[in-house]
């Protein structure tokens, strides 16, 4: 079957999946020389465990193959008007890129978080990450004005 013709499905990580689910966020980070999340990895899979009610992970699956896997994240604002999804991580497989993948993917996170209840869908993308910016320009998204702080703890 044609590799764009092929079911995409968001399937829920289970604990006994996280293993997998480190290996994709380590690929999803090997790329990335100016970030040093990588020493953060494996307590930030494990406390998906203990914040259930606030992220879910899934693998992204095309026919019986994973090909990825995508993070979404809630939280409250008062300035959007209640639930925001936040895509914390988006990450396909590189042999399955620029094949209308991120598309349909995109469309089941849309489905998942009008289901929820949510009232925005929030990402974000390094500023050199062209492919990133522009997917998520095609996707509807806008730049929005604010800019971002953090403080670690």
């Amino acid at each position: 079957m044609a590799q764009q013709a092929q079911e995409i499905r968001l399937l829920k990580v289970y604990p006994r999946e996280l293993d997998a689910l480190k290996e994709y966020v380590e690929a999803l980070y090997a790329h990335d020389e100016d970030y040093d999340a990588m020493v953060n990895i494996e307590d930030g899979v494990t406390s998906l465990l203990r914040n259930e009610h606030l992220v879910t992970a899934y693998f992204i699956k095309q026919g019986d193959e994973r090909i990825g896997y995508v993070i979404l994240t809630r939280y409250h604002s008062v300035e959007k008007g209640g639930l925001t999804m936040y895509i914390d991580e988006l990450y396909v497989e590189a042999p399955f890129r620029r094949h209308g993948v991120g598309r349909r993917i995109m469309s089941l996170i849309v489905e998942l978080a009008k289901i929820e209840g949510a009232r925005t869908l929030w990402a974000q993308a390094e500023p050199y990450n062209d492919a990133a910016r522009r997917f998520f320009e095609t996707m509807g998204f806008v730049t929005n004005p604010n800019v971002n702080f953090e403080r670690p703890l």
